[in-house]
């Protein structure tokens, strides 16, 4: 009881630490997934959300991060020799033979094309040494992006208890992996020839959406018994990118549809919202800053950002209902200081001191110098006096002998 205690507590505080812009109105999708989100994939902003912070399993999903981690290797070109234990993954594989040299970059397409576990397997062993190992690099990635509920211990997903994640999360990872060009591409592959050792076919994407969904680029899907049917889009429509996670659905038809209600609400529901670079923007401190760099939120449509500049300087958009979507710094306090503070210089400031400032300048240190004078002279003094008592000791004493 105290453990789930704890996990409320803990999902509490993500899910208020999450930017999110949830649309009112009755064309709010009633899903059948147990979990899911959507986020604008450019802000980050969650868009839909149902038990978004909830531990579930990911399955074959876990490949996002798996591939990812193989492009970012930059070892791509690389032959690997596939090992043992990679030829004796359980599940959907890509036939490899112990032993076969296979480029790390096909292994990243069967992988995620195809869904291959033994391909997992080959690359955990090649960047890492072994899973477990790898297992660990997954981790600091999940780390890294803030999917801080999640916890990997294999490469291709297949079920352990203590391999779990958060559809939140996996929308972050996948924020992050579809920054990469090269993974982009990878998943947008719809059909691919495989020529193996093994085997010998053309890989079709199991992501069908690619087919069926406009505007599709991506990315996964999986499945186990216990974790039911998980699935990853990304979607590209109408100026907006979203990224749509569905975990623990009934079935791949429930998952796909899913996906579909969420992406048609999310486009018919909201804009992203852009503030351009040089944009004027008035502070409180009754000055204007331009703005350096273009600034993206994603609103219900025809909602405006609000913006409030605080004290410290930093721009804030927020929502209608007050929170806060985006904080730029706007200008630093000490550089509001000094624009306020340069005109008010006078013109004899700036061009030197007056007669007035070197008199009472040359008085202070002549004042300075008569007391070291005195202090010198008492010193002396004092110096005699201790000589003539001793003289007249020395007399004193004669005439008591």
């Amino acid at each position: 009881m105290k453990k789930l205690c704890l996990f409320l507590v803990f999902s509490l505080v993500i899910l208020a630490q999450s930017h999110i812009v949830q649309a009112a109105g009755e064309n709010i999708p009633d899903i059948k997934s147990e979990s899911a989100v959507m986020i604008d994939a450019k802000t980050g902003d969650i868009l839909y959300q149902k038990n978004s912070t909830e531990q579930m399993y990911p399955a074959s999903i876990t490949k996002i991060v798996t591939g990812i981690l193989a492009v970012e290797s930059g070892k791509l070109e690389e032959s690997v020799m596939i090992s043992s234990e990679a030829v004796k993954a359980d599940g959907t594989r890509v036939y490899l033979l112990e032993g076969e040299q296979v480029p790390l970059k096909n292994l990243v397409q069967g992988l995620m094309i195809n869904s291959g576990n033994d391909a997992a397997i080959a690359i955990a062993e090649y960047l890492a040494g072994d899973v477990a190992s790898f297992a660990e690099q997954m981790n600091d990635l999940a780390k890294k992006v803030g999917a801080d509920n999640t916890h990997f211990v294999n490469p291709n997903g297949l079920f352990d208890v203590e391999h779990y994640t958060t559809a939140e999360d996996m929308a972050k990872i996948t924020q992050y992996a579809m920054e990469n060009e090269v993974f982009r591409e990878i998943v947008s592959t719809k059909e691919l020839p495989w020529v193996g050792e093994g085997w010998e076919t053309t890989l079709r994407n199991h992501h069908q959406l690619l087919w069926d969904y406009p505007g599709t680029t991506g990315v996964k899907n999986g499945f186990v018994n216990e974790s039911k049917h998980t699935l990853v889009t990304s979607v590209s429509r109408d100026n907006l990118d979203v990224i749509i996670v569905t975990l623990k659905a009934p079935s791949s038809r429930a998952a796909y549809w899913d996906t579909m209600a969420i992406g048609d609400y999310g486009f018919a529901n909201f804009e992203r919202q852009t503030l351009s670079a040089g944009t004027e923007i008035l502070a409180e401190n009754g000055e204007s800053y331009p703005l350096k760099e273009d600034l993206s939120v994603t609103l219900p449509v025809g909602e405006k950002p609000l913006q409030e500049v605080n004290s410290d300087g930093k721009l804030q958009l927020k929502n209608a209902e007050g929170d806060v979507l985006l904080s730029h710094t706007l200008y630093k306090k000490n550089e509001e200081t000094k624009a306020v503070a340069s005109p008010l210089k006078s013109a004899k400031e700036e061009t030197g001191p007056t007669f007035m400032q070197t008199a009472v300048k040359a008085s202070i240190y002549l004042y300075g110098g008569l007391l070291l004078l005195l202090a010198f002279l008492v010193i002396l003094r004092m110096r005699s006096q201790k000589q003539k008592h001793r003289k007249m000791r020395q007399v004193a004493r004669s005439y008591v002998k």
